[in-house]
């Protein structure tokens, strides 16, 4: 059975990344689970304490995910990788569409996720540097570090991005998959240039199993007024 606090949690996180933090109040999240705000306050005396805890989730889990490899690193597994790292950035998109708002909040968070980061950019490097020895990417030491912290700006990014654009995507569970596959799409375009071996040979397979039906401008900007361009222009 879940405990009351693991509902507080669950159900902010629902509501976080339907109606955006600033919007749900811990009243709205009690109305929720039916409790009262006073049973909330008794497992958090605050919302930024809920956002904290769920950070604590979220960092945790996508560590866990950034283990090394045992054995040789596939093509087929590192996108296995991207896939499960990206579900779980999505997951809690909340968190990166707002960003610099907890950040500046919460000077305690600020520091977890700096330390976070770090070791996410590490074990990156790892994953990234296992792949070149396999031969699935041929870059030198620059170029490895460079791919990395780009590949981390794209995904932690990419919420935040879909979110500003198309918040239609909050309550259609379908656009919302499609969009976060997607963005595992944008990553395999960012490495191309780098692709050797069975990756070069999958390359269009993998990227037709992660493009989204319409093109990337489509899909993000097709939908906002004033965005769409014409070849006349």
């Amino acid at each position: 059975m879940t405990s009351t606090k693991e509902r507080i949690l669950n159900t902010s996180l629902t509501l976080f990344n339907r109606q955006g933090e600033r919007n749900v109040t811990t009243n709205h999240i009690a109305d929720a689970l039916g409790i009262s705000p006073g049973n909330l306050y008794y497992h958090f005396r605050n919302k930024g304490v809920i956002v904290a805890a769920l950070f604590e989730r979220y960092s945790e889990h996508l560590l866990a995910l950034l283990q090394a490899p045992q054995g040789p690193l596939t093509w087929t597994i590192k996108t296995h990788y991207f896939e499960g790292l990206l579900a779980s950035m999505w997951q809690y998109r909340f968190f990166h569409r707002d960003l610099t708002h907890f950040l500046h909040a919460d000077q305690a968070l600020a520091a977890r996720y700096q330390a976070f980061v770090e070791v996410v950019l590490e074990r990156g490097l790892v994953i990234y540097g296992e792949l070149r020895s396999s031969g699935i990417i041929d870059v030198d030491d620059e170029q490895l570090q460079g791919l990395m912290v780009n590949t981390w700006v794209l995904m932690s990014s990419w919420a935040a991005l879909v979110h500003g654009l198309r918040p239609d995507a909050a309550a259609d569970e379908a656009l919302d998959e499609s969009l976060m596959r997607h963005g595992i799409y944008q990553i395999i375009c960012l490495e191309e240039p780098f692709l050797r071996g069975e990756a070069r040979e999958h390359l269009e397979e993998m990227k037709a199993r992660y493009r989204a039906v319409d093109t990337t401008s489509a899909l993000l900007l097709g939908h906002v007024p004033g965005m769409q361009r014409t070849g006349s222009e």
